[in-house]
Parts: C-alpha cells; structure tokens; sequence
C-alpha cells in the first residue's frame, strides 16, 4: 500500500497504568511475556504492505524509541522511499511561575505541530492507528472498504456481545450506526461491560484522505474548541460521513492497570490464549540473544508462561514471566505478572502481582493483590 501513510498515535493513550507508566509511555509497556505493546500496531502495518510510517511520540518514550528503532524488526526499513520517522511532541513552554512543563492538551496541537511533514508526503490516504489497543487487522482489507463505500472517514470498532466476558473496557467511544454501517453518534463509555448490553466500542483507528487530515487540524486549530481529533470528528458526524468497519478478532485496549491485568490474565485460559496466538509468527518484536529456560529438579510450573533466560527452582502457577527472571527455591508466584530480570527470593510468596523490571522481592516477603485491583511494585525497587 505504497499510498498509505502510517501513523501511531501516542499522544492518545490513557495513561492511567500506575507507576508502569511513571517512566514510560503505554507503547512501551511490556505484554504476553515477549512483546512492547507498540508491537502490535507496527506488525499490523508492515503485514498490510504499509511502507511508510510515522510515530506520533510523547514525552516518555525514550525507552520506546530504544525499542522500535529505525524500524528495521518490522521490515520498516526495506523500502527506499519509506521507514519509520518520529514525530516528537510540541516544544516545552515556560508557565507563569517560569517553570518548564508540558503542554496539557491532546493531539491536535502535536499534528499541527507536523503540519509540514504531513504535507511534505505523498501519499493518498493516512491511517492512524493507535497503540494501547492490542489487536490483528488486516488494514489493507480496511483501506479498500473506505473507497468502496465513498466515506470521508472509516474507524475500526469491535461489536461487544455477552460471548466477550473477557473483554475489560475502561475508556472507550461507543458507536451507533445506522442500517448502512455509517456512524450517527459516539458516546463516551466507562467499564462498559458487554454482558449489560451489546456494544460497538471504538478502536481508536481510522483512515482518511490525507488531505482531508490537514484541513481537519487547521480547521480545528483556528476554532480552539477541540482537543483531540477524535472530538471534532464526533462533533461533525452530521456534515463528515464517518463508515464503521468492523473488527472480529481479539481485542485488548490497555487503559489501566485493571484492564492490563485482565487482559494478562486472560492469556492464560484456553481460549484466551488461542485467540492471541493465532499467526503468532506475524508479530514482530525487538530481537534479543535468547537463553534456555532453566528448571530445577524441585520446580514447578503450571499453566504459565515462562520466557527465555528465566532461572526456576520454586513453584510458578497461571503467570507470566519475562525473559531473565529468577525464582529462587520454595518461593511461590500464582496469578502474577513478572517482568524482564526480577529475582524472587527463597520463600516468598507472590499471588495477584505485577512486578515491573528489575525487582527483587526479598527472602520471606509475602506480596498478595486482588483480581480487580493488582499490587504493582514499581521497576527496580527492592521488596
């Protein structure tokens, strides 16, 4: 799709993921044990023929930019006129008490910020897509519908029913459409549980013409009454025809600690897992040197899943480990998230815990959450 221009928006994200996010974007947020959650929206571009891709970044994505790189892990770096390009955020400005801060505002003012490379391109149509909603889409698929249908606008949504019991929706705009698939109205939804009532939540992605992007930002930036982009599309929807296109596969958004816990969490059942795992291999992440998994005699682990490099002589049930993790003899993790390089001590106990990199959780120490509401220790911290 040589005129289509990618973009991840970062500067749309619900930062609402407890200290895992203190240091870091949502993009850069570790899942499933091997992936950044950026992973995703980048595989899906480079599978659906996208040669060109922009990074809409944020202020916290430094390790994120670390990851990602030129691109080259998703095959962004192959084509002569195409690549990854970051978009970094607006300047710093000085506030009254002459301190520097960020700006508080949404994306608009960063889009129009890159008003210029947003003109410089040449391709025809731009798909935004964001990147704390883990899915698989086909965006090529998505691109031929919005010409055949005529639209100014076509979003990804994913129809909601009582047989999607997993699903976790913290934010979210749910759409109603009319009996041709055009959306009539988006209204915004908090822990919008499908068994309540069927619903068709927003997926946060779009895909327009790319000229029609630049007359949206300046058009929205002269009025000053809009923040995000979204919002001016919800507010014209009279005037702009915006087309739903459905998505039918598995869906994540990552908007809380909560909703990445049970996402996580959801991995672990038969069909979770199923669903995630399907073209597993079209998923591509940052490659790193691989080490066996070492298991001691006395180990025990069940339904888990436990990365390269990891060091087991305890007993480990229905979690996540990441690369580089080492549990020490009679310590315990159930139900539990842990990251890149942790070390459990002998005898501790962990049971509904997130544990960013880098922690130690000391000899004895007896750490326990709830399903709704995790215990998180924050990277590098010693517990």
């Amino acid at each position: 799709m040589k005129d289509v221009l990618g973009m991840i928006n970062l500067m749309n994200e619900q930062d609402d993921l407890s200290t895992l996010t203190r240091n870091r974007c949502v993009a850069a947020v570790p899942f499933a044990g091997k992936y950044r959650l950026v992973d995703f929206a980048l595989s899906n571009m480079s599978n659906s023929g996208i040669q060109k891709v922009a990074l809409l970044s944020s202020p916290k994505a430094n390790s994120l930019l670390e990851h990602v790189g030129d691109g080259h892990n998703w095959g962004l770096d192959a084509f002569d006129n195409g690549g990854l390009s970051v978009l970094p955020p607006v300047s710093l400005r000085m506030d009254p008490a002459n301190q520097i801060r960020t700006l508080d505002h949404g994306d608009l003012l960063h889009l129009h910020s890159h008003l210029d490379y947003l003109k410089s391109c040449n391709e025809t149509y731009i798909l935004i897509a964001p990147s704390s909603v883990v899915y698989r889409s086909n965006f090529e698929n998505m691109v031929d519908y919005h010409r055949s249908t005529g639209a100014d606008i076509t979003v990804l949504y994913k129809n909601l029913t009582e047989m999607d019991h997993h699903a976790h929706i913290g934010h979210a705009f749910n759409l109603e459409m009319n009996d041709q698939g055009r959306v009539v109205k988006a209204a915004s939804t908090y822990h919008a549980l499908p068994s309540v009532t069927p619903q068709n939540i927003d997926l946060d992605t779009m895909v327009m013409a790319r000229t029609l992007l630049i007359e949206l930002i300046d058009r929205s930036i002269n009025s000053g009454k809009e923040a995000y982009l979204k919002d001016v599309i919800w507010a014209h929807l009279a005037d702009i025809h915006v087309q739903g296109y459905a998505n039918h596969g598995y869906v994540a958004i990552m908007d809380s600690i909560d909703s990445y816990y049970a996402h996580s969490m959801h991995l672990l059942q038969p069909q979770g897992w199923k669903q995630f795992m399907i073209n597993q291999e079209s998923v591509y992440t940052r490659k790193e040197e691989e080490q066996e998994i070492a298991c001691n005699h006395q180990a025990l682990i069940r339904n888990s899943f436990v990365a390269p490099g990891c060091r087991i002589e305890g007993y480990v049930e229905n979690s996540i480990l990441f690369a580089g993790v080492t549990v020490s003899k009679g310590a315990s993790i159930k139900n539990s998230v842990i990251m890149h390089d942790c070390e459990i001590e002998a005898s501790a106990y962990l049971d509904k815990v997130i544990l960013d990199k880098h922690v130690i959780v000391e000899q004895g120490a007896d750490l326990r959450g709830q399903y709704a509401h995790p215990l998180v220790a924050e990277k590098s911290n010693v517990i």
